[in-house]
């Protein structure tokens, strides 16, 4: 098999998701290295709840103290700015599906950096409207919960959690802008005892946690039990 990759490699060099060049063989497919200099990966010290990058003398940041969170936890691989957020427009919008396989598997690692001892009990990918799906081709969290679920060995659903609302782009709006616009736009859609599961939330960018706690808010009237979430990016706090 090994055998195999190598040859298509050859017949079709891998590329660099953001600059688009031909990253070498036996080099780590996804992101060349000049690429990898300029990205601003989440590191250093987090929010304790949703995981954005903060100040030392914090534990957690301002959005969480002020809008104590629905979930437990939140993880996310980049700081949604500058190339991430011109590639993540490219993977929603410009139908680059294939980039959920590596931007997937960067997400799994991250928890089992972060969280080595975490199993969950099911993977839900945050749903977009039908209307979206059909424009797009696809639900990009669900194609990133894809790899998560198969290499963190945990099932994948989207049948309980639906979108019955098409919203308004959340980007430019307050936290309570988004809280309203958000309104009303999920359910679930089976009845259902989610029986005190652990489940993991997918999400391509997480800003003010609006989407995810409405999901997760959800989740727990159907008495599940502990909910996490990982997202591909996040905003500043």
């Amino acid at each position: 098999m090994r055998y195999l990759d190598i040859i298509l490699d050859i017949i079709y060099p891998p590329r660099c998701i953001f600059c688009k060049d031909i990253i070498p063989i036996q080099k780590e497919k996804g992101i060349c290295e000049e690429c990898k200099k300029n990205l601003s990966f989440v590191e250093g010290k987090t929010c304790q709840r949703c995981g954005k990058p903060i100040e030392k003398k914090r534990d957690t940041c301002l959005d969480c103290i002020k809008y104590p969170p629905e979930y437990e936890k939140g993880w996310a691989v980049f700081v949604y700015e500058g190339l991430i957020r011109d590639m993540m427009y490219r993977f929603k919008y410009g139908g680059y599906k294939e980039y959920a396989r590596y931007l997937g598997h960067l997400m799994a690692d991250k928890i089992r950096n972060e969280a080595p001892n975490e199993k969950f009990d099911l993977i839900i990918p945050i749903p977009i409207h039908p209307n979206r799906k059909k424009s797009r081709g696809y639900n990009q969290g669900e194609e990133l919960a894809k790899t998560i679920s198969k290499e963190l060995n945990s099932p994948m659903d989207t049948s309980i959690l639906i979108r019955t609302k098409e919203t308004r782009p959340q980007s430019g709006l307050t936290i309570i802008e988004r809280k309203n616009n958000i309104k009303n736009a999920f359910k679930i859609k089976i009845n259902m005892d989610l029986k005190q599961m652990k489940i993991l939330l997918v999400d391509d960018i997480y800003t003010t946690g609006a989407t995810i706690n409405s999901c997760a808010k959800l989740l727990k009237n159907k008495n599940a039990g502990k909910i996490y979430f990982v997202s591909l990016s996040i905003g500043h706090s």
